[in-house]
């Protein structure tokens, strides 16, 4: 910032921060899910996710098949 000295912090920058840090979100923590597809239990990043990879890898290769790429 122009105009201040590179060992001082004004209140309005530490303001700024923290007002910043004040809007982001932690990540979710993975989780243990078990896929509909298949049953295998698989670690899931949020509650959307209810395939493993493998029965997605199979989702995409049909779509593709039927022509509805996502």
């Amino acid at each position: 910032m122009p105009g201040v000295a590179k060992g001082d912090v004004s209140e309005a920058m530490i303001a700024e921060d923290e007002y910043f840090f004040s809007l982001v979100r932690k990540a979710n923590p993975k989780k243990k899910r078990m896929c509909l597809k298949c049953g295998v239990s698989f670690l899931s990043a949020n509650y959307g996710n209810r395939t493993c990879g493998s029965c997605a890898a199979q989702n995409a290769r049909a779509a593709i098949r039927a022509g509805q790429v996502y």
